[in-house]
């Protein structure tokens, strides 16, 4: 498992120059896709608590950079490399949520404490976290 940490690691450097808005819109959808198979605008600003007016303007953004496929009025999907950057902020939400819990957090907090950070946690320390908490899983 270190080792998939390890090149998972690599991959997220470049990620780590992503503006943390642009992270925030990409998990959004991406948990919409995997839940619904797409995201819309409405959906995406209702999460985020933006006005359409704004969801609209950061996809065209999104979509500019080679993040999202996206036509006005109709369904929003996140591209390969949006995609990418979408399974690595689950990769650190799940590492989160797993060491809230090891250290005691209660569970009631655990979903928003890791959603208000997640975006902004630097990939090397969720690397470092989850190596620790293999370490403590085999010491156990």
């Amino acid at each position: 498992m270190l080792i998939h940490a390890t090149l998972l690691i690599n991959e997220m450097k470049v990620n780590v120059l992503e503006p943390k808005s642009i992270k925030k819109y990409i998990i959004e959808i991406y948990n919409l896709e995997r839940k619904y198979g797409h995201a819309t605008i409405s959906d995406i600003a209702e999460l985020l608590n933006v006005t359409v007016s704004s969801a609209s303007k950061m996809v065209a953004k999104l979509k500019k950079q080679g993040f999202v496929n996206f036509q006005p009025y109709r369904t929003v999907t996140l591209t390969k490399k949006g995609l990418e950057i979408g399974n690595q902020l689950e990769y650190t939400n799940k590492t989160l949520v797993e060491f809230y819990k090891y250290i005691g957090i209660e569970e009631k907090k655990i979903t928003q404490e890791v959603k208000e950070i997640e975006v902004y946690i630097n990939p090397e320390v969720v690397t470092k976290i989850k190596s620790f908490l293999e370490t403590k899983v085999k010491n156990a």
